[in-house]
């Protein structure tokens, strides 16, 4: 298939604004005289956001048209399949016919359908949400997977353990409740686990360079999941003997199986990604022995592995545990012995689940006693109910003063009142009253507090800490101070959720590719996430959420059975189609930014090259009337050996795509 792209010459084009009257003009789209900007589209714009991005021009203006990516993003997002890629020419095109704006109602909210759905604004990997729930609705379930894993290689893990703030954010839910996004997001994957059937993305041709991951948890294994699909060479180091970092051992199996994780990761392994387990940065590897070998970056995603300490008397008496061993070795099938009476010390979800996780392992009375009261504990809300379902006692605003020894191993707890948790400003900074005690019996304890990392590496390394321990990286490129070492996840920003994990390896692993193609590290635009508000219409599907299956407190005992059930493709597809569809999905899938909406007829509109001129043998109006000549018009590898014969430079960050831009 051929190519077509245009080259932008910036030395030759002034800004004239010629281009786009035609462009207006030859496709009947802009009416001078009544129409206003903001509602009727035009392909052309000029645009002035990047000002200043290229110093040694004098225009301040340039031409944006459509890209015409390889990989169109508009096309894979599209519920209506209105948006398809020429096979002679490779011109993008929407089908008016088949659009229908989203559901937009033609002349209603034109400013708000051009923004971002809250879900997709709110999620931290930014998904396009609209687009895989809209593909759901219609049963398009394989064509949604894919559209998910542009983004998320962990779409059953995280319908599963996220926290979805894409629901929190639903405008569903200012009329009644809001869409089940996570559930259906779980159907999409768990249709995908079948290994004989399962999609594994396209990787493309292999480069000379390769990476080195440092930990195999979800930021690490996302940044070696993308760098992968750009044709790198990566291996991962994982110090645990399993792949999956707090994934595989800090997550309980009730809440996420072995098998739903070990199939998703068995897709990254199948791009070529290789996992080397039992390798710990600082004793088998270290910094400069990774750069010795012959890696051309490091991403470090290394986590937090330690639990921090209470400071309190009898800490380490027998029968003290910390959570994450418990999880550890439930999870890896190691021996644990509790006792009848378990107390939990801590009020996070990895509290909750050690105390789910004790009585699953046989302590009859499990406790979980916490510093904060009920309204301030950091555990979510539908975690803290599934323990309060299981018969968990919980005890708020108590905290430990010591542990008690009998014989030699722990025999109870001593509590005092906690008075407050945080100070004025909102940081942790507890207060106590001693005069008010409380004493537990108890087999065992089990102390769930901040975890903390291994640094020794860092410092060895010559890598930054900041003034809380935790390592140093920019905040947007995630580069250290070592230009070739890169870090992020909770070793770079605490503890943190699944899927912003996903998101932070996601950014380094645009960052690291930019490094090694020798670009600017940090780009001249970043994307707008305002969200669409004003989004409701009268004519909606008013039925109510769906009710998500799970098992009966009584079937859980005893047993690690997954907790919450998938839907069935049906009730997926009506809790769909309960979507508002705030904003339009092609648009919130383009990352150029050129699909325009036309707030009149209610459908997107974006350039088609003059489709019916470039197929006649014609050029595209706008390069036929430029008066510079500064828009060059045939297929994109041959303008790429133009440019270079007449010594131009071409700006990579827009070249990757379809079009040059020259200066």
């Amino acid at each position: 298939m051929k190519q077509i792209g245009m080259m932008i010459d910036l030395n030759r084009c002034i800004g004239c604004r010629t281009c786009v009257v035609a462009c207006r003009n030859h496709h009947e789209l802009f009416d001078h005289q009544t129409a206003e900007t903001e509602n009727i589209p035009y392909y052309l714009r000029v645009d002035t956001r990047v000002q200043g991005a290229f110093p040694d021009l004098t225009m301040d203006t340039w031409i944006r048209p459509c890209q015409h990516c390889l990989q169109p993003g508009c096309s894979d997002a599209c519920p209506e399949g209105a948006i398809s890629k020429d096979p002679e020419t490779g011109v993008v095109r929407i089908d008016e016919e088949k659009c229908t704006g989203c559901q937009a109602e033609a002349g209603s909210y034109p400013a708000e359908k051009v923004k971002t759905a809250p879900c997709t604004a709110t999620c931290p990997a930014h998904l396009n949400v609209q687009g895989y729930v809209n593909m759901a609705a219609l049963g398009n379930f394989d064509e949604a997977l894919k559209l998910i894993k542009k983004e998320n290689p962990f779409p059953a893990v995280c319908g599963r353990v996220c926290h979805h703030p894409c629901e929190e954010a639903c405008s569903r839910g200012e009329k009644d409740s809001p869409v089940a996004i996570n559930a259906i997001k779980r159907l999409i994957a768990d249709l995908d686990l079948d290994p004989e059937t399962r999609y594994v993305p396209q990787v493309k041709a292999a480069k000379d360079q390769h990476v080195a991951v440092v930990g195999a948890g979800p930021a690490g294994l996302t940044c070696a999941y993308n760098l992968a699909r750009e044709g790198y060479g990566v291996t991962v180091f994982e110090q645990l003997p399993v792949a999956g970092g707090m994934m595989a051992v800090g997550i309980p199996a009730y809440r996420l199986p072995n098998d739903i994780l070990d199939a998703e990761i068995q897709v990254i392994k199948d791009m070529g990604v290789n996992i080397r387990t039992n390798v710990a940065l600082g004793d088998d590897i270290t910094i400069d022995s990774l750069k010795a070998d012959g890696y051309d970056a490091l991403f470090i995603a290394s986590g937090l592995q330690l639990t921090g300490r209470l400071n309190v008397l009898g800490e380490n008496l027998p029968g003290v545990y910390s959570s994450l061993d418990i999880l550890k070795d439930a999870a890896l099938g190691n021996p644990v012995e509790l006792g009848n009476r378990t107390i939990v010390i801590g009020g996070s979800n990895a509290a909750v689940d050690a105390a789910l996780t004790a009585k699953r392992l046989g302590a009859d009375q499990v406790s979980l006693v916490c510093l904060e009261q009920r309204e301030e504990m950091p555990a979510w809300e539908h975690e803290i109910n599934d323990a309060l379902e299981e018969g968990i006692e919980i005890l708020n605003g108590l905290g430990p003063m010591r542990f008690m020894e009998e014989n030699g191993r722990l025999a109870g707890v001593e509590f005092q009142r906690c008075t407050g948790v945080f100070d004025d400003e909102g940081k942790f900074a507890p207060t106590y009253d001693d005069c008010q005690l409380t004493s537990m019996d108890a087999d065992a304890a089990i102390v769930s507090i901040a975890l903390v990392g291994e640094r020794e590496f860092a410092e060895d390394g010559g890598i930054a800490l900041t003034s809380v321990g935790r390592l140093w990286a920019d905040p947007m490129t995630l580069q250290t101070r070592l230009d070739w070492v890169f870090a992020g996840g909770d070793s770079v920003h605490g503890s943190t959720s699944v899927i912003e994990a996903i998101a932070s390896g996601k950014q380094a692993a645009v960052s690291i590719d930019r490094y090694l193609c020798g670009m600017d590290m940090k780009p001249f635009e970043e994307k707008d996430w305002t969200m669409a508000e004003k989004v409701f219409r009268e004519q909606y599907d008013k039925s109510g959420c769906v009710e998500i299956p799970r098992l009966d407190p009584a079937e859980r005992e005893g047993n690690f059975n997954e907790l919450e059930q998938t839907l069935t493709q049906e009730m997926a597809m009506a809790e769909a189609k309960r979507c508002l569809n705030c904003g339009c999905a092609c648009m919130q899938s383009c990352p150029f930014g050129v699909i325009q909406f036309d707030g009149k007829a209610g459908v997107s509109h974006k350039c088609n090259f003059c489709y019916d001129l470039i197929t006649s043998g014609k050029k595209p109006v706008c390069a036929e009337v430029c008066l510079t000549d500064a828009l060059t018009v045939g297929e994109t590898e041959l303008l790429k050996q133009q440019a270079e014969s007449k010594g131009l430079t071409i700006i990579e960050e827009l070249s990757r795509a379809a079009h040059l831009y020259v200066k």
